[in-house]
């Protein structure tokens, strides 16, 4: 079964105050850990907006407005600055198209991001070079579950400033549930979970700081049910090891 989740654009509505979406709409977005969580975080970003007002952030380059509105689908609008965009998402205006107000809502947390971090942040997103690749492993179904034995899939472990990331690719069903990736330690039990894999089954994750590679060397993923637990369900879709390249770069 395919799960359907909330339109980018209504959830953008609804941080904004709006009405959008309709009560089966609501239902999903609070019963959707994927969608709860993108709501929560477009809704902090226009509370922040809110309480500190365009004077108190930074006006990052056109060129970062411009990747804003390539990420949204917006390439037919002409780039505009993101405080400017800021501005639009705060006051909300119902009248304003709903791809030009997601739009302004994307430049909104774009820019509290660049505000935050300042000079450096706008170099970041503008300059840095790509990560470097530590190594790069094949994900696969493990024997015991035969269920996923047509799964498959990768990880990709990347050098950055600061800590490692790992690009995770996963070809599998879709399912009920959502698909969540582990560090899964050498003793077969400890695991540290990294985080869960978009609708396109893909993530990347920042390795937590302190964490031991030598040990948490395995990659874990699982479908897991939505019943708000944290635990590992024991039924591993595909895993696979860290080759001892990566506990050394990293």
């Amino acid at each position: 079964m395919t799960v359907s989740h909330t339109d980018p654009v209504i959830l953008a509505l609804q941080a904004l105050g709006e009405s959008a979406g309709g009560p089966p709409g609501d239902h999903h977005v609070r019963t959707c850990r994927q969608c709860g969580s993108e709501l929560a975080r477009l809704t902090q970003v226009v509370e922040v907006a809110r309480q500190a007002g365009p004077e108190s952030l930074d006006q990052p380059p056109p060129q970062v407005w411009d990747r804003i509105a390539a990420a949204v689908g917006n390439g037919d609008a002409a780039p505009a600055p993101a405080v400017a965009a800021r501005e639009n998402a705060a006051r909300a205006p119902a009248r304003r198209p709903r791809r030009r107000l997601a739009t302004a809502l994307a430049g909104l947390a774009a820019g509290l991001v660049i505000g935050v971090g300042g000079t450096a942040g706008i170099v970041h997103l503008t300059s840095n070079p790509a990560p470097r690749v530590i190594a790069q492993i094949e994900l696969s179904p493990l024997p015991q579950f035969p269920q996923w034995r047509d799964a498959a899939g990768t990880a990709v472990m990347q050098a950055t400033a600061s800590q490692p990331v790992i690009v995770v690719s996963l070809r599998a069903p879709q399912r009920p549930g959502f698909y969540e990736v582990w560090l899964l330690a050498r003793n077969g039990v400890s695991m540290i979970s990294l985080g869960d894999l978009n609708a396109g089954h893909t993530g990347t994750f920042t390795v937590p700081p302190g964490t031991d590679l030598r040990n948490y060397s395995r990659i874990d993923v699982s479908l897991q049910p939505f019943d708000g637990s944290p635990v590992h369900v024991k039924a591993s879709v595909v895993r696979g090891s860290l080759p001892p390249m990566a506990y050394t770069s990293s």
